[in-house]
């Protein structure tokens, strides 16, 4: 079964003991209650863990406005359009100190800048499953205080989030490029 909205929104609503919905625009509670908390859920689960699907690349143009001080160069964050709007910045390309403030990366390195963040993602198509798994743990504990009285079943939301977002390091651990070998003089001696 492919991945979507519904499907995340379903999963949120089971881990609650509440009804399923047939779209976000059934009149339901659920269905209200997940169309306005889905995308806040989705992009704070984005922003905790570097998912795959989420990555993105940009060479950004250095502001002409520079920092008052501090810093020789600003760039402004990818802030387009789904998947362009950033997240969250991971890295730049050379590996020089800098630092986000607003929706600018202050850097002491000449333009352009090659950047590593994380996009928002709107097909959930795309989302791997634990992705969707972390969304769904992510919007049940927003929603559990409107669907639910039940103290155990929003902990249990919240340690399913927990659960899943530490299988997902694991799994992005063995997923890396493997390490090349240095094959040295002691190594080609045994040879």
């Amino acid at each position: 079964m492919a991945i979507s909205t519904v499907s995340i929104c379903n999963r949120a609503l089971d881990l609650l003991g509440a009804d399923p919905i047939t779209s976000l625009e059934d009149g339901s509670k659920g269905a209200n209650l997940c169309q306005r908390n889905f995308e806040p859920s989705a992009d704070s689960v984005l922003r905790l863990y570097p998912w795959n699907a989420a990555l993105r690349r940009a060479r950004l143009p250095a502001l002409s406005e520079t920092p008052a001080w501090g810093y020789l160069y600003q760039y402004q964050l990818p802030q387009g359009p789904e998947p362009a709007f950033c997240l969250r910045l991971l890295e730049i390309d050379n590996g020089s100190d800098y630092r986000v403030e607003g929706r600018r990366i202050l850097a002491d390195y000449a333009a352009p800048l090659d950047i590593l963040y994380i996009g928002r993602v709107t097909d959930t198509a795309t989302f791997d499953p634990l992705l969707a798994e972390a969304v769904a743990a992510k919007l049940a504990v927003h929603l559990a205080g409107n669907l639910t009285e039940s103290g155990s079943r929003i902990a249990a939301a919240r340690d399913y989030l927990r659960d899943i977002l530490a299988q997902a390091k694991a799994i992005d651990a063995q997923e890396g490029g493997a390490a090349s070998l240095v094959v040295d003089a002691w190594l080609q001696a045994r040879s």
